[in-house]
């Protein structure tokens, strides 16, 4: 991206959304929640209570925060990711007397007695990103550790588990859903850092079994299938916040589209690229002339959108590509607040409700701003980042 004024507005922005986080983010000492960051906060609508950050916002909301650090050198924003891995280290499990645990990160508090695989993957994520950009072994070490407990307990048929119990006897939800795609991205950071070839197969098969599970032919995709019928469970649900997530993940892949990309980049297997195109072609298909993806624009999908785009023109040198991610930059500023300047809300981009309600701009939240922090510094260009890329 060349232009310049646009470069200088994208880190002014991005420098905004990471002093939001900051200045959301519990401090308190005595707190058991010290250094989860704000999940959801009401601005407009009905009144509802401030949700914080679980395991898995928390550690992609740490990688957000890394990358504002490396390229702004902040003191406040590597001393922000100190304390929400500190809140991540509360939740891995080491429980001896129940070793079908170990290693996992349990959803909420020490108190939970489970978690969605994918969400304690995003937190040991956290810890494999901090390693990988300030070499303390600790971090490694806990990011292993959950890497064997995944692979051993939370993986059949060469596709990962909904949901784990902690609780012993309890068997896994075994549902298939689509957001599994983004969890190879994690095995590639790990296979990079460690070399160990293992990692890289469990990367290949998933991308391997969600590319035969749930990419259709036009390019969109199946968000979850029960995987005794293989029927697919797209549109179906128990309510409407469900179905308002499943419409959420069609558009904001859980970075599948990343995973895809580095496993072509790791194998030269053309399936992959291959892929990842139908994807794109089928979220270009459905752009608006206002530069939003789809009918009912998913504002996280804006920013995730923004962040592969941007990889995938790189990756393949298609304009095509980088001028449907730079269409949609002005849609995607549009999310962000500025208007309020009381530091709760000023800075923040607007996410989802409690009810999946999208296109609205009501409640602010770490998933869309977490992901638009990465998005924004890609948009400047600065430097190469590690997080958030193919």
């Amino acid at each position: 991206m060349k232009n310049v004024a646009l470069k200088k507005e994208c880190l002014r922005r991005a420098t905004l959304v990471a002093d939001w986080l900051v200045a959301g983010q519990i401090s308190d000492r005595e707190s058991a929640d010290r250094g989860r960051y704000i999940y959801m906060l009401p601005v407009r609508g009905e009144k509802a209570r401030t949700h914080y950050t679980t395991n898995w916002t928390t550690g992609m909301t740490a990688i957000s925060m890394l990358m504002a650090w490396r390229r702004t050198g902040k003191k406040e924003y590597i001393a922000s990711v100190g304390t929400a891995i500190g809140y991540l280290k509360s939740l891995q499990c080491f429980d001896p007397r129940n070793k079908a645990a170990i290693g996992t990160f349990v959803e909420e508090s020490p108190q939970s007695e489970g978690c969605h695989p994918r969400d304690a993957l995003s937190a040991a994520w956290g810890f494999l990103q901090l390693h990988m950009a300030m070499g303390n072994h600790n971090d490694l070490w806990r990011a292993q550790l959950f890497a064997d407990w995944f692979s051993k307990h939370a993986v059949k048929n060469n596709y990962p588990a909904w949901t784990f119990y902690t609780r012993p006897g309890k068997p896994p939800y075994w549902q298939l859903g689509s957001f599994h795609g983004g969890s190879p991205l994690f095995f590639f950071d790990l296979y990079t850092v460690t070399k160990q070839e293992k990692w890289k197969r469990l990367g290949l098969k998933i991308c391997d079994r969600w590319i035969e599970l749930f990419l259709k032919d036009d390019g969109s995709i199946r968000i979850e299938i029960d995987p005794d019928t293989g029927r697919d469970m797209t549109g179906t649900g128990p309510n409407t916040g469900h179905i308002g997530w499943q419409d959420m993940h069609k558009l904001n892949d859980d970075f599948t589209t990343l995973a895809l990309m580095r496993a072509y980049k790791l194998t030269g297997r053309k399936h992959y690229r291959e892929a990842a195109t139908r994807y794109f072609d089928w979220v270009l298909s459905v752009q608006r002339p206002d530069g939003a993806f789809g009918a009912i624009p998913v504002n996280s999908g804006c920013a995730s959108l923004i962040v592969e785009l941007l990889d995938f023109a790189k990756l393949t040198g298609r304009k095509r590509y980088l001028e449907a991610c730079m269409k949609s930059v002005p849609h995607f500023f549009s999310l962000q607040e500025l208007k309020l300047k009381e530091p709760q809300f000023h800075g923040g981009f607007y996410c989802v409700d409690e009810v999946y309600t999208h296109n609205q701009k009501a409640t602010l939240g770490a998933r869309t701003s977490a992901y638009a922090l990465a998005a924004l510094l890609k948009l400047e260009g600065g430097m190469k980042y590690r997080g958030y890329t193919a």
